[in-house]
């Protein structure tokens, strides 16, 4: 009976390690089947539904340089600029007009931009003073004319009372005001622009964009959200080489799932038309939520005078730009319009030091925090700075005396951050829970060994002391036997003494 219970014992415990370490093994890699279930880009995932129309508010916020000293500017001085802001706009969007085809997904998108007064620092109605965007383009676009045309458009711009500088509100620079000038200029047969209203989001509210296609990542879950056609073309024309036109990368909202710190994904930024390389800059965590931090590569606005990599976005060779910006009169014409990291950070610092007010920190990087497993971003801030070329011209009064500078109008930090609850949320699903099990696996397997090797040394214990048992009787039963030879002896020895006493010798 005992022999047939310590069996059972046995039998069930080593099933239970069997089938605990079995779960063991296969844990992480259902893990990996379930988040590569749900990391895909078809109807009826959660990634897919969030794409569609992202649950997570998107945040803009834009912090213009409001130009104290136009006067002064104008006469040769450094300008002298004051960030005013943030001006926060809760942006929506979602997707329209969605066809799938042969491991892709083409689709446009739609945009709103709501104003955010409790997040803001001021209001819509603030008045900037800043350059005149107009009047800039208008200079550069008539720069190879004949002297008397100058002097002719100098006269009508002095009539429309179009100046160096302008005062606009914050509304009216982000979302457009009409220009009578160019309006004027339209219909009197000087084509300077098929723009009569100006503004630097103008026509990105409530505007569909246009055609976009991805990969939706079946075949290649590397390649999923990486863009393979921009507005029907699968290469840009902005730039001055093949590489520098190519389209890499996704648009940002989501990486492949399972990144590793020694990747570097791009993401492609169609506002300043080129993609982004990234690499891991740290480990961080959010909410006790282990992330990847990516940011730029610190190659990203190098030079291209010195840089061979960046050689196709210089638009002028050799005139070239130095460290730090990038020439957008390409991407986006009319007024020659550079962009850099906020406060030129990491810029050239014959830059930061031509303006006043400028004061780049690290904290104006672009930077994405990821988690690696399931490649979605718990945290994003993408920072730019819209700038403008002033350059000095003295065949216009008003540009005569002014010293060529870069100067900042805006910079604009769009971000998103999943909210606690779903941050923990997703660390209960990614790392609690799997934590839990496993300490139950590894818990299970280690007592049911122990108790496997308890029971196992109790048996031999017990056969162990049986044995020494049965040596014990068998020594004393044999030490209660009289031996066969001792019997004959006394025998003979009581026959020989009544033989002498019947006889007895004389």
């Amino acid at each position: 009976m005992i022999s047939r219970v310590w069996l059972s014992a046995t039998v069930l415990f080593t099933v239970l390690i069997c089938i605990s370490l079995l779960s063991l093994c296969v844990l992480q890699p259902f893990l990996w089947f379930l988040i590569n279930r749900q990391t895909r880009l078809t109807p009826g995932t959660k990634l897919y539904s969030e794409w569609l129309k992202p649950s997570v508010p998107v945040l803009t916020q834009f912090y213009f340089f409001n130009l104290t000293n136009p006067i002064e500017f104008q006469s040769g001085h450094k300008p002298h600029v004051q960030q005013l802001g943030p001006y926060t706009y809760r942006e929506k969007r979602f997707k329209l007009n969605i066809t799938h085809s042969n491991g892709t997904i083409t689709y446009k998108e739609m945009k709103w931009y709501y104003f955010d007064q409790n997040l803001s620092n001021g209001m819509v109605n603030d008045s900037i003073t800043s350059v005149n965007l107009v009047f800039i383009s208008i200079a550069l676009r008539i720069n190879s004319m004949p002297w008397f045309l100058k002097r002719i458009i100098e006269l009508i711009e002095s009539r429309f009372h179009e100046y160096l500088f302008i005062t606009k509100t914050v509304n009216e620079l982000l979302w457009g005001y009409n220009d009578e000038l160019l309006t004027y200029l339209s219909r009197h047969g000087f084509n300077m622009s098929t723009v009569t209203h100006i503004g630097l989001f103008i026509n990105k509210n409530n505007t569909l964009s246009d055609y976009v296609t991805i990969n939706d990542g079946l075949h290649n879950n590397k390649m999923i959200g990486q863009i393979t056609r921009y507005h029907g073309n699968t290469t840009l024309s902005y730039w001055n080489s093949s590489t520098a036109n190519m389209i890499n990368g996704s648009d940002g909202t989501f990486f492949h799932s399972f990144l590793t710190k020694y990747d570097k994904p791009y993401v492609f930024a169609s506002d300043i038309c080129r993609s982004l390389q990234f690499y891991t800059e740290s480990i961080d965590k959010l909410h006790n939520l282990p992330v990847l931090k990516l940011t730029p590569m610190l190659d990203t606005f190098k030079s291209p005078k010195y840089y061979e990599k960046n050689r196709g976005f210089c638009l002028n060779w050799p005139n070239c730009y130095e460290d730090g910006v990038l020439d957008m009169s390409s991407c986006q014409p009319g007024a020659p319009i550079v962009v850099s990291q906020p406060h030129f950070l990491n810029a050239n610092k014959t830059y930061q030091d031509a303006v006043d007010g400028m004061y780049p920190t690290n904290e104006m990087n672009t930077v994405i925090y990821v988690e690696p497993n399931t490649g979605s971003i718990i945290k994003a801030q993408k920072k730019i700075q819209i700038n403008i070329l002033v350059k000095n011209d003295t065949t216009f009064k008003q540009l005569a005396n002014i010293s060529t500078t870069i100067l900042p109008i805006v910079f604009i930090n769009e971000s998103v951050q999943l909210n606690d609850t779903l941050i923990e949320q997703l660390t209960n699903a990614l790392i609690q829970q799997p934590f839990i099990v496993q300490t139950i696996l590894v818990c299970i397997i280690t007592l049911s060994i122990i108790s496997l090797g308890s029971l196992i040394s109790i048996h031999f214990y017990q056969n162990r002391q049986h044995t020494t048992y049965m040596h014990f009787i068998d020594s004393h039963q044999s030490n209660d036997v009289i031996p066969q030879n001792s019997l004959e002896v006394n025998t003979q020895q009581q026959t020989i003494s009544n033989d002498l006493q019947e006889n007895p010798i004389v």
